[in-house]
């Protein structure tokens, strides 16, 4: 009897055990399930490589900073900026990155530079900026790049540098930004035709700053870095659904605090560019982010020249790193164009 009893309790634990080995993922449906995530909510284990770049050394309208670029009509825009205390109300596009058309030398508009760009309305908008101690709060709109309409002179929110302009559901939001007397800004302005303009909060949940960069990705405004009222530089990330709610992602990146670095992003996820620390270094890495909480760096082939003042796009995929400006050891303004894929 006893005998019996252990085979038949071997035999039970046998099957048991068959049964928990056949409830168990296999290795490859492991793999394809880990694959599935990543592609979603991870950074990919090896990382992100450029190993292809073209440049433009010399672009044909010369050295540029705190101008503003976009992609529109499946062209890169690059518009206005400073080079040597000469700012520039100009207009240039290209296909390709090498080969620039001078679209307008000198649009409606007054030269200036930090000023902000978006793209809503199947338009091209500007707002606000500065040339010399004259700070702007105009909006202007382009359907072609050549003409410039000014739907609005001197728009409800103070005159400003060194803000965002993003949008959303055919939305428009201003974000931050440095006005005259060193006064940093906190508020945010929404308007859906660049003519009215409503102010949102007067205090937005991650503070008063400027020198920032925002983007739209996964149906979301992000705001990251820049530098704050009380002197210190961040690398902070927040984001909204509407531009009304803002949640924090994340209160300190992996990426260094920095200002006036650039912001770009694709399906794939969110790219940081450059920018500038608290002891004036200048920055030439790319950063690469899928849902603004984990940052990985990016390892390119060659790494640009260190700058801030730049803008970044992704077009034609490829990540576009445009111009800028550097103080760390002459005074350089960038006229170089790098494209990474």
């Amino acid at each position: 009897m006893k005998n019996r009893f252990r085979v038949r309790h071997i035999f039970n634990l046998f099957i048991i055990l068959l049964v928990i080995c056949s409830c168990e993922p296999n290795e490859d449906d492991a793999k394809k399930e880990i694959s599935q995530m990543s592609s979603e909510k991870m950074l990919p284990a090896d990382g992100f490589n450029f190993s292809n770049m073209v440049v433009n050394q010399e672009a044909p309208y010369g050295g540029r900073a705190a101008h503003t670029s976009a992609v529109f009509e499946n062209k890169m825009w690059m518009i206005a900026g400073i080079q040597n205390q000469f700012t520039y109300n100009d207009v240039w596009c290209s296909k390709d990155g090498k080969n620039w058309e001078e679209v307008n030398p000198d649009a409606g508009f007054k030269a200036r530079y930090g000023h902000a760009m978006t793209v809503a309305e199947n338009s091209m908008w500007i707002v606000g900026g500065t040339q010399g101690n004259q700070y702007f709060n105009d909006v202007w709109r382009s359907k072609n790049g050549k003409e410039w309409v000014q739907t609005a002179g001197n728009a409800p929110f103070s005159a400003r540098r060194w803000h965002t302009l993003t949008s959303i559901e055919n939305r428009m939001f201003l974000i931050g930004g440095l006005s005259n007397n060193f006064d940093i800004k906190g508020d945010i302005w929404v308007s859906s035709d660049g003519i009215q303009w409503n102010l949102v909060t007067n205090l937005a949940p991650f503070g008063k700053r400027y020198g920032h960069a925002s983007v739209l990705y996964d149906d979301k405004i992000w705001v990251i870095g820049g530098y704050d009222n009380n002197g210190n530089y961040l690398n902070d990330v927040w984001y909204s659904k509407n531009g009304f709610q803002w949640s924090l992602a994340t209160p300190s990146a992996d990426f260094p605090i920095r200002r006036n670095h650039a912001l770009v992003a694709n399906k794939k996820g969110m790219w940081l560019t450059g920018g500038i620390d608290a002891g004036n270094v200048y920055y030439d890495d790319v950063w690469f982010s899928q849902d603004g909480i984990a940052w990985e760096p990016v390892n390119i082939k060659k790494n640009f020249p260190a700058r801030g003042y730049h803008t970044s796009l992704y077009f034609d995929d490829r990540l576009w790193v445009i111009n800028g400006f550097s103080l760390e050891n002459d005074a350089v303004y960038f006229q170089d164009i790098w494209g990474y894929q």
